[in-house]
């Protein structure tokens, strides 16, 4: 068509039409521009996209870690609690609090949360701890070795043997 002639449907057409967005219409006929710029759109689009994968992977793998981190110390304090998620729910410490800057959990400032809520809620403490050596146990409670047992008494009550 010429310019400024009109068209079928009775408006004008301008020489060069662009959309009022500023972008660059596609290519009639399916036929896409060979210039580096087009190609170079693609691939930035193809990064942000990995781009965007990697970021998703990552979170999720910090949750994870996050959540392994929450176990193990939770499996720590239950040692000393009754349950070892109520220092995260009743004593509202975060995992990043009982963490050093590696990541690691550091036992000591573990048990310091935990003495910190019993100090406020003793009624949380493990009842069910071991009590130790209390004498019952094989190795704690031996006879002497010249103290009469029941095979001497039986012994010596059939002297025939």
């Amino acid at each position: 068509m010429t310019p400024g002639v009109e068209n079928s449907t009775g408006t004008a057409t301008p020489e060069n039409p662009t959309p009022e967005n500023g972008q660059e219409p596609p290519a009639v006929g399916g036929d896409s521009p060979s210039t580096d710029g087009s190609s170079g759109n693609r691939e930035a689009a193809k990064y942000r996209t990995k781009l965007r994968e990697a970021e998703g992977k990552l979170e999720a793998a910090e949750a994870r870690i996050a959540t392994l981190l929450r176990k193990e110390i939770e499996a720590h304090a239950g040692k000393t609690l009754a349950v070892g998620a109520d220092l995260f729910d009743i004593g509202k410490v975060n995992v990043d609090d009982l963490t050093d800057p590696e990541g690691n959990v550091m036992p000591d400032a573990v048990d310091v949360a935990i003495e910190a809520l019993l100090a406020t809620r003793p009624g949380l403490s493990n009842r069910n701890r071991p009590w130790g050596d209390v004498g019952g146990s094989s190795s704690a409670g031996r006879l002497e070795r010249n103290a009469p047992t029941m095979l001497d008494a039986l012994k010596n009550a059939n002297p025939k043997r």
